[in-house]
């Protein structure tokens, strides 16, 4: 990692766990100064990074985000360099037994909460001509599964945003991009197979159908995030990359 990137302000929204509380580690090692946003307060594995600052508050509002742009500005006064979205949510439910109310809160915090999160920080990148962007998506923007509709569509929508914002401001010195993680082992991941009715066979599914055997750890995500982050990933932008330990490359008979 280089000077380049040393001291850079980096938003991380949904911090304090699974994907988002890697990326914090991932950032903070390789130099950055990392601004973590959670409805959680900051967690106690973080006390050794020196350089992690932490607001609590919620992605759907968006005096949230005015108070991320602000700190920003005090940490860096041309503003946040760089942001990586992996603040959501899941709910599992049949098509038929899912309320539309549910539908409109997970578009809430997995579309718009992430909206907010860009144009709160997008102009003063903009400003500036440099910035960065990773949008943690998921395989689900573009293949689905039964009972957690609004989860897929919602990722689906989140991916075509990002892909938009990136086209739009590719000219701007600022890059976007997104990444598609598969079955990861997240608080996320184990609220969706406890809810099964038998969560222990619905591991044992999930597994069979990864070609590597693997669960993705949020770490190998997080590395990814980094990356684009970075200065290494200078000739991406408006792509979404994919790790699922090959689960989206093939498919099974039975």
């Amino acid at each position: 990692m280089g000077e380049v990137e040393r001291g850079r302000v980096v938003v991380v929204s949904g911090a304090a766990s699974g994907i988002g509380a890697a990326t914090v580690q991932e950032l903070a090692v390789a130099g950055y100064t990392v601004l973590g946003l959670d409805l959680a307060p900051r967690p106690d594995s973080f006390a050794d990074l020196a350089d992690l600052h932490w607001l609590q508050g919620d992605v759907t509002e968006v005096a949230t985000w005015q108070a991320v742009g602000a700190r920003g500005r005090e940490l860096d006064p041309a503003g946040a360099y760089g942001f990586v979205a992996c603040a959501a949510d899941v709910s599992v439910a049949p098509f038929l037994e899912t309320p539309v109310d549910e539908w409109r809160r997970l578009y809430e915090i997995n579309v718009i909460g992430v909206v907010q999160g860009m144009l709160a920080l997008l102009p003063a990148m903009k400003l500036r001509d440099d910035g960065a962007m990773a949008i943690c998506c998921s395989v689900n923007s573009t293949f689905v599964e039964a009972q957690i509709g609004p989860y897929s569509a919602s990722k689906a929508a989140l991916l075509s945003a990002t892909r938009t914002v990136a086209v739009e401001h590719a000219g701007d010195g600022v890059r976007i991009n997104a990444v598609c993680p598969g079955v990861v082992d997240t608080p996320l991941l184990r609220k969706h197979v406890e809810s099964m009715p038998d969560p222990a066979a619905a591991d044992r599914a999930m597994r069979k159908h990864i070609p590597t055997g693997a669960v993705t750890r949020p770490e190998e995500v997080a590395k990814l995030l980094r990356f684009l982050i970075g200065e290494e990933a200078s000739g991406l932008s408006g792509s979404a990359l994919v790790v699922d330990g090959g689960l989206t490359t093939t498919y099974t008979f039975d």
